[in-house]
């Protein structure tokens, strides 16, 4: 099993955070929806999207099967391009896009570029 450094541990928070809202857009759901659907909270599902929390590993498994997600995969740290294309994907697919989501993009991809250089 890989070892990862510190700043590969918070690379790879953000990453679990992306691909899960990602999926969870393309299925269509809010995050009130999905943390219906798994027995949380919205603001729970609102901040392992932004990689301020790291769930427990039963929530986190229940998040991907509703969404079909190899629950594996969220733990190989994709490459910068591969972590900044899933990033464009999710905000192309923002249904209620204000100025403080297209902030957050911003700062996201600025922070994924940041902690692979």
């Amino acid at each position: 099993m890989e070892k990862y450094n510190v700043e590969e541990l918070e690379l790879l928070a953000i990453q679990i955070g992306c691909i899960i809202r990602l999926s969870r857009l393309e299925n269509k759901l809010s995050q009130e929806e999905l943390a219906l659907l798994v027995g949380t909270n919205s603001t729970r599902i609102g901040r392992i999207e932004r990689a301020e929390h790291i769930s427990g590993w039963d929530k986190l498994l229940l998040i991907c099967q509703q969404l079909k997600i190899d629950f594996t995969g969220l733990f190989s740290l994709k490459t910068k391009r591969e972590l900044l294309i899933i990033i464009e994907d999710s905000f192309n697919l923002e249904e209620r896009l204000n100025q403080d989501k297209k902030d957050y993009y911003s700062f996201l991809k600025k922070i994924v570029s940041k902690k692979y250089s």
